[in-house]
């Protein structure tokens, strides 16, 4: 079994001993996954913006772990971001709620909720990348059909891969472990744990990043994992035959945030506007990794099979960010003594 690196030390010390924040400038730097997920945003939205603002984004690739790596930089007087790419709900709240992320203005809001789907814009961003949690196996194994399945190794043999994002495992665990959905929130940390430590001999890897995610299913190192089904399409659309089950699966917000310390809020601000008012942008960034997005014209400028994709299209559990934000610091020390024991 591979051990869990301990990636978020390793970014910690990074950012500590990362040069000065940008000036502000006509320049922002943004945060992101990293791989297709920073190629197509690269390519769908900040080059257009680029070129209609006559700007430069710079895109980092982080990978996730944003909590921590932002109030590292925080505490080093040091924030290097100005946007964060598809933050994942919990974290966003999280961050909002402690003060990094800035509130909308309120000029801004009203523009951005005048053109997207209600409930995709929040006090401090806007939907972009929402993630559907499934199920993905290679084509040619026995592939759980639920979410309490996957951890049933005896009945579907082979080795496992789980995503390293506890504000998604959490509540996927405790669903498999039989809590009804609408009692999901607060999640039974007790019963997930619970179950995660009966399947966690059969998980090879946890990956740390959609990339590592995609490798480890393409190379065969895993049969199976619980993954994000845009990074799953994408393989499937690279030649790597899957299995895609939504039986069982979340929905995990990601938004577009802009950082309260940012260098260059004003010119992310307007990055934000831009994202918001370009419709056919948004369709052909999910034509390629197909998550949720805000605009209201997106679905009806989409091919149906990459509207039938789409997390909107299946019955998924929608992620309580507040829950993860107000449980954040046990949430994060109990995942970390789970990894270290899963070793």
């Amino acid at each position: 079994m591979k051990k869990p690196r301990n990636t978020v030390a390793i970014a910690i010390v990074s950012i500590l001993a990362a040069p000065a924040a940008h000036a502000a400038d006509n320049k922002l730097v943004m945060a992101s996954w990293g791989g297709i997920f920073k190629d197509t945003t690269q390519k769908f939205i900040a080059a257009p913006f680029e070129k209609a603002l006559n700007a430069t984004v710079e895109i980092a690739d982080v990978g996730g772990g944003w909590a921590a790596k932002i109030q590292a930089q925080k505490a080093a007087g040091n924030v290097q971001w100005d946007i964060i790419d598809s933050i994942d709900a919990g974290s966003a709240e999280y961050l909002y709620k402690n003060g990094m992320v800035a509130p909308l203005p309120a000029d801004l809001a009203a523009k951005l909720k005048a053109v997207s789907i209600p409930g995709t814009v929040t006090e401090y961003g806007i939907e972009e990348g929402s993630t559907g949690v499934v199920i993905a196996c290679r084509k040619e194994v026995k592939c759980p059909t639920t979410s309490a399945e996957f951890f049933d190794a005896k009945a579907f043999p082979g080795a496992r891969a789980i995503v390293n994002e506890p504000n998604q495992v959490l509540p996927f665990a405790a669903l498999a472990a039989g809590v009804p959905k609408d009692k999901l929130f607060p999640v039974d940390l007790d019963k997930a744990f619970a179950l995660l430590n009966s399947i966690k001999s059969e998980v090879s890897v946890w990956p740390t990043s959609g990339d590592q995610q995609q490798q480890v299913l393409r190379s065969g190192e895993v049969d199976m994992a619980i993954m994000w089904n845009g990074r799953a399409y994408d393989l499937t659309q690279k030649g790597t035959p899957l299995t895609l089950v939504w039986n069982g699966a979340l929905l995990d917000p990601g938004y577009i945030v802009v950082l309260k310390d940012a260098p260059n809020k004003d010119l992310a601000f307007k990055y934000l506007e831009y994202y918001a008012t370009h419709a056919q942008q948004q369709a052909d960034w999910a034509k390629v990794l197909p998550y949720g997005m805000a605009s209201k014209d997106v679905a009806g400028l989409l091919p149906k099979e990459i509207a039938d994709a789409l997390p909107s299209s299946h019955d998924t559990v929608k992620i309580d960010p507040a829950w993860f934000a107000e449980h954040q610091a046990e949430i994060g020390k109990r995942w970390q003594e789970f990894l270290s024991a899963a070793q």
